[in-house]
């Protein structure tokens, strides 16, 4: 209710004698259950006033708020030319509690370019009658609608004219900040489509055979990893005082002790973790269900946030933003900023800054201290031992009882 917010009854008066008075009582309500601090709700509804009286000025009526309506506000405010920056935030937020409520109607979808078209039908594609999961639609969409604006732009799209030379180039100019893995992704993602469009009747070339193979041997890479020594600075430097600090704890525990992906990690769900069998259960890659042991220090973490700092929201996922709106943390994201920043609080010089590196130090403290390649594979969850083999290149003791001796002095 506005009456929580605002005690003085001018102020409070104001308020509801404004463009949006009627419908403050229920966005200050839906606001405090998003986790907003009171005099960031009372920051809002100033910012929402100054924008009603704005309105009211134009003339125009609560029915065409739009988020271009939005951003011109917020440029003749001086602010930056774009709705989604985050001073509109509560513009936005008002905007789809009106739409919640039925009182303005949904926007209506923008209208797509042809080559956002062909992408959406390709990405529709993959989830009928390919069946992949959304993260991998999302990446083959991502790589397809990159290849066809960069040859058609928005104009027309003339599939029937695409050629080797279009294929090349696009390959070409992603060779020099790609690494090969990613350009092995890309390619395949193309082949895939041009296999679409030869199905569909849009080209009558197969043209996936004209996609180049990308050389990246499986073996060629040393994983990067953190000495024992490292990740334990690395846990050290959450502050465990703090509601943020005993959240990322328990976050980067998981990454180090099970060697949990940071996508497992974020959707790990207050149902997963079976405290009276002390077991989790893991939603891993491809839609697949796993379980591993909690281990005993894990699960203390785990028990001291859920307990003490996880807020009381609408997800039962685990792990939630600490500011408000207060939502599951991103897939991928969310947890790779929370290892990036351990890395730069414990001061650590490493070449690799991302969640996967806690993985890969933790097979690595298990083969140095006697695991077994399978042992590995099994904790790790790999569905091939041959995904295991690399890490064989890091036990350097028993690497260096297979070195031959360097040949010293004028010896042939």
């Amino acid at each position: 209710m506005l009456d929580d917010y605002f005690t003085q009854a001018e102020i409070l008066r104001c308020h509801r004698a404004g463009f949006f008075g009627a419908y403050l009582d229920t966005y200050t309500s839906a606001a405090k259950e998003h986790g907003y601090r009171p005099d960031t709700v009372r920051s809002h509804c100033q910012q929402i006033r100054r924008f009603g009286q704005w309105l009211e000025r134009r003339g125009l009526s609560i029915g065409a708020l739009d988020d271009g309506v939005i951003e011109e506000f917020w440029k003749k405010r001086g602010g930056v030319p774009e709705v989604r920056h985050a001073g509109a935030q509560p513009l936005r937020t008002l905007v789809q509690h009106l739409r919640a409520q039925g009182i303005i109607a949904e926007q209506s979808a923008p209208v797509r370019t042809d080559a956002e078209e062909l992408a959406h039908r390709y990405g529709e594609y993959l989830v009928q009658r390919r069946a992949l999961t959304a993260v991998s639609v999302q990446w083959h969409v991502a790589v397809v609608l990159r290849f066809l604006q960069d040859r058609f732009g928005r104009g027309p799209l003339r599939l029937h004219a695409l050629g080797e030379k279009d294929i090349t180039r696009f390959v070409l100019r992603g060779a020099e900040r790609l690494c090969a893995r990613t350009q092995q992704s890309r390619m395949s993602a193309l082949r895939s489509f041009f296999r679409f469009l030869l199905e569909q009747g849009e080209v009558v070339v197969d043209l996936a055979g004209a996609v180049p193979t990308v050389c990246a041997r499986r073996l060629a890479d040393v994983p990067m990893y953190l000495a024992r020594k490292q990740v334990e600075q690395l846990l050290a430097s959450c502050d465990r005082d703090t509601s943020i600090g005993r959240r990322d704890f328990a976050m980067l525990l998981l990454l180090a002790r099970l060697g949990l992906r940071a996508g497992e990690v974020a959707r790990l769900e207050l149902d997963d973790i079976r405290w009276r069998t002390a077991e989790l259960l893991i939603r891993g890659k491809g839609n697949s269900h796993e379980v591993l042991p909690l281990l005993a220090d894990v699960g203390e973490a785990l028990a001291v946030y859920i307990k003490k700092d996880r807020p009381g929201c609408g997800t039962r996922r685990v792990f939630t933003r600490v500011r408000a709106p207060l939502t599951a943390l991103s897939i991928k994201g969310g947890v790779t900023t929370v290892v990036r920043a351990a890395i730069f609080r414990a001061g650590l010089d490493v070449p690799a800054r991302g969640a996967y590196v806690l993985r890969h130090s933790l097979a690595t403290r298990m083969l140095r201290d006697g695991a077994s390649m399978s042992e590995i594979g099994v904790v790790l969850r790999h569905r091939s031992p041959a995904t295991t083999e690399i890490y064989a290149k890091v036990d350097i003791t028993s690497l260096s009882r297979l070195a031959q001796p360097w040949p010293v002095g004028g010896a042939r």
